[in-house]
């Protein structure tokens, strides 16, 4: 009689569950991967875009780029808005876009609410407090103390770019407002900025963004971590440490 060959249904059995078991291990190590390099890329593209920051800087008087892209379909001051001023010292196309991006305004998609015809144009924005006019240390007596890089006391503790609202009207901006969020801190922010972008579940102090420093370094950090309250925060340079 010849050998039999053939696995016995149990065997089968067997080495089906150990691929179940190594499925089940893998997958969740290759997605956690797979947003690693998507966290690791955007970081990489702000650090590239506060390097050209600080080549802009260097060329000018110090003073810091603004933004222009106003929320809301408001009509837009291209002569103004960093996505352009930014654009001749980052020697490459602008890379504006977080490969995280999930939003469904970008050209070709749906316009951003509520305009009938603004789409988004960066994943990224300024932080508010670091423009000459739209901060709100413009009403301090005295104007604005904060007009060039050498008038910030800690740049290394500044939130400088940060990464915008993947819905809703802020979807089309190139910046938050910052000093708008009191009372429920998290719905506000959340409104304007992706503070999920990388991790973490929405409007939770624990959701985790990559955030520009006006040192020029990034970092994934949770939001709780730049923004307790307007009294404690990493985006006000006057309190900033």
């Amino acid at each position: 009689m010849r050998p039999r060959n053939a696995f016995t249904l149990i065997e089968l059995l067997v080495v089906i569950a150990i691929i179940a078991l190594l499925v089940s291990i893998l997958v969740p190590a290759i997605m956690k991967a797979k947003q690693l390099a998507k966290t690791t890329n955007c970081m990489c593209n702000m650090r590239n875009m506060e390097v050209a920051h600080w080549m802009y800087m260097t060329a000018g008087d110090g003073s810091l780029i603004r933004g222009g892209l106003a929320h809301g379909g408001a009509h837009a001051d291209e002569g103004t808005a960093w996505i352009n001023t930014l654009q001749p010292y980052y020697g490459d196309r602008l890379m504006a876009k977080c490969p995280s991006d999930t939003s469904p305004h970008w050209p070709g998609g749906t316009p951003v609410p509520p305009s009938a015809g603004q789409y988004r144009r960066c994943s990224y924005g300024i932080n508010d407090y670091t423009d000459i006019e739209l901060s709100p240390h413009c009403d301090d007596p005295g104007g604005n103390p904060f007009k060039r890089i050498e008038n910030y006391k800690v740049p290394s503790a500044t939130v400088h770019f940060v990464e915008m609202a993947y819905n809703g009207e802020y979807a089309g901006a190139d910046h938050p407002h910052a000093y708008l969020w009191v009372g429920n801190i998290l719905s506000k922010a959340a409104g304007m900025l992706q503070i999920n972008a990388h991790d973490g579940a929405a409007k939770t102090w624990e959701a985790k963004a990559n955030y520009g420093f006006l040192d020029g370094h990034a970092e994934t950090r949770t939001f709780q971590s730049v923004f307790r309250s307007q009294e404690d925060n990493n985006f006000d340079p006057a309190i900033a440490r």
